[in-house]
């Protein structure tokens, strides 16, 4: 697979070719601006073709991350076999569950990380697909005093090595590695909101297929993004004090 082309209309017209394939993808943005729902119609569109996922739960736990993927038409019963999911548990102290298409580790620590991605890599191969690592919020693991800065590292690493992967990050905390991070990245793409409920993407720069610069209107459901809102705040509220004493 060179490139994997996109499911949604209002994708072709900016993206005929889609994606290529190994290549790393930034898609950054404030906080609040549908980076997790515009990444999941990217990973949707890989998931269909014949394609495998891992997903790093940072911000959010399986339910959310289903009913987000569900909204993009990826069902997760005919998919079982293709997603693994990471789920982020910064008080544990290395990988504390493994069940099949789930592990529960310390994503903070870079060996950690390290090791559940070689584990899910691994389940996947089993099935012949290829697969691409994907997760939201990443920079919520930069508060940690300890692991933040060997964890930005391993995840700058992974853009820059160009591994198929793509991640969402708020560019509006920790701006210099942000920067840096978009900088290594092959593919970047920016969300803002111009109105309350109106998401807005434009794309910067893309490794080896066209793509127009134009900024578009993403055509996401009000209700979907309000949820959206709510659950990431909550989990904020309650995720990052509790890394910043890590």
């Amino acid at each position: 697979m060179k490139h994997f082309t996109l499911e949604y209309d209002w994708l072709r017209p900016i993206l005929p070719e889609g994606i290529s394939v190994p290549s790393s993808t930034i898609i950054s943005g404030p906080g609040g601006s549908g980076k997790p729902l515009i990444a999941g119609m990217f990973l949707a569109s890989w998931l269909k073709q014949d394609s495998s996922l891992i997903y790093l739960l940072i911000n959010s736990g399986r339910e959310y991350a289903e009913k987000v993927f569900a909204s993009c038409g990826v069902d997760g019963s005919t998919y079982k076999d293709r997603i693994v999911y990471i789920d982020f548990d910064p008080q544990a102290e290395g990988i504390a569950e493994d069940k099949g298409d789930y592990l529960k580790a310390n994503l903070l620590k870079p060996d950690i990380w390290a090791e559940a991605v070689q584990k899910a890599e691994e389940r996947l191969a089993e099935k012949g697909r290829p697969a691409i690592l994907a997760g939201a919020a990443l920079n919520i693991l930069f508060f940690s005093p300890t692991y933040g800065g060997p964890i930005y590292q391993t995840i700058y690493n992974t853009v820059k090595g160009n591994k198929n992967c793509m991640f969402s990050v708020s560019n509006n905390v920790f701006q210099d590695r942000m920067e840096r991070l978009e900088s290594a990245a092959a593919n970047l793409m920016f969300t803002h909101s111009e109105k309350v409920m109106e998401l807005h993407l434009e794309i910067a720069r893309m490794k080896g297929v066209e793509f127009s610069k134009r900024d578009i209107v993403v055509p996401l459901d009000e209700e979907k993004l309000i949820h959206m809102r709510s659950e990431a705040d909550r989990i904020r509220k309650h995720l990052i004090p509790m890394i910043r004493k890590i």
